[in-house]
């Protein structure tokens, strides 16, 4: 096994050099759902994409958002451009068919690396 997937496997954060901004990957959810970027469903689908080293944003505003990576708001009004979209967190745990719908937009999605 390679140390760096051991590392994340594990949830070891990479060593960081000060004063280095990590990118931020915003995820937007439904007003007033409580949902932390520590979920495990959150964390795996991240781990899916090329770039794992990223601060992620759960938020449900618009307003500061420049670039939207994962849009789970169960009404998608207005609409935003998004790497990935699925049904809220929620949805997800209970239904399989969400899961798998997510699992479609992850597949088709351009920024999922398949060599990986």
């Amino acid at each position: 096994m390679e140390p760096s997937a051991y590392l994340d496997a594990m949830g070891i954060t990479r060593w960081v050099e000060k004063g280095v901004e990590l990118p931020l990957c915003h995820i937007l959810v439904d007003r007033g759902a409580s949902v932390s970027d520590e979920h495990p469903l959150i964390r795996q689908v991240l781990a899916l994409f090329p770039e794992q080293d990223k601060r992620v944003v759960v938020s449900d505003s618009l307003s500061s958002i420049k670039e939207v990576f994962w849009d789970m708001r169960s009404l998608r009004l207005p609409k935003v451009a998004c790497a990935i979209c699925s049904a809220p967190i929620a949805v997800l745990e209970q239904e399989s068919k969400a899961k798998r719908e997510l699992w479609q937009h992850i597949w088709e999605s351009d920024a999922y690396d398949t060599d990986a």
